[in-house]
């Protein structure tokens, strides 16, 4: 299950909500998808009760705890159904072409680094952002309802504030993260985090795991891009960010 936040043109205007990537790349209206689900259902103003069951805010859904995060499954299982039996309606998978990706939690409750200090959590970018200082890639664990780690996104820290990838992964994971400057890359193992003991998260909660060092990267500006199995995060960095003082 891959979660994020999205916003796409419909019609004159603009709809802001939380998405979820099917098995086939689609990306589909969580809330929306619930409101199907509940008419086929039978349920009276599927609606209403889909703003309650499944909003529409990935951060209300971690304030929602386990409940929320199972209807939300058991959503993205049947858009998933349906999407390998024939196309979904545009109302509910938008087209590519009008949708771009947030950070995943774009107003998260709190931000945080992991040994307790603060950042600004106004002050959250997410894929295509600037980076104004040396890129420090790391994972951000998400809180939910109950102070446990829902899930967890891509990360760095920037400017007094952070960029959040785009896609909330509900389980910690494999493989490594990768971060790429030019021709140039740094690889860290996601094994690297391993015996990292979490402190207990509010809901909604943002907090960035500490980052790993890494080799200096040669001076530069331009494309950056921090990968992962589960989502490449496209990036730029300012004049003069590297410095030789990436650690």
């Amino acid at each position: 299950m891959l979660l994020g936040t999205a916003l796409w043109s419909e019609g004159p205007g603009e709809r802001r909500a939380l998405v979820g990537r099917l098995a086939s790349g689609r990306v589909v209206d969580v809330n929306r998808i619930e409101a199907v689900r509940l008419r086929k259902l039978g349920e009276g103003d599927p609606e209403r009760l889909a703003e309650a069951l499944v909003p529409p805010s990935l951060r209300r859904v971690l304030e929602g705890g386990p409940r929320a995060l199972a209807r939300v499954r058991q959503a993205l299982a049947y858009a998933e159904k349906w999407d390998r039996r024939g196309p979904l309606p545009e109302a509910l998978a938008p087209d590519p072409a009008s949708l771009r990706l947030l950070p995943c939690l774009p107003r998260p409750a709190s931000l945080r680094r992991s040994e307790g200090t603060c950042l600004d959590r106004l002050r959250v970018a997410g894929p295509g952002a600037r980076l104004e200082g040396p890129p420090h890639p790391t994972l951000a664990a998400l809180g939910a309802l109950g102070g446990q780690a829902a899930g967890f996104c891509l990360a760095l820290e920037d400017a007094g504030g952070a960029v959040l990838g785009a896609w909330m992964i509900p389980a910690w994971p494999e493989g490594a993260l990768e971060l790429r400057v030019g021709t140039h890359h740094r690889r860290i193992p996601f094994a690297a985090w391993e015996g990292l003991v979490l402190p207990l998260l509010h809901p909604g909660e943002a907090l960035l795991l500490p980052p790993p060092r890494l080799k200096p990267l040669p001076e530069g500006a331009g494309a950056c891009q921090v990968a992962a199995p589960f989502e490449t995060l496209p990036l730029t960095l300012a004049e003069g960010s590297l410095g030789g003082t990436v650690q």
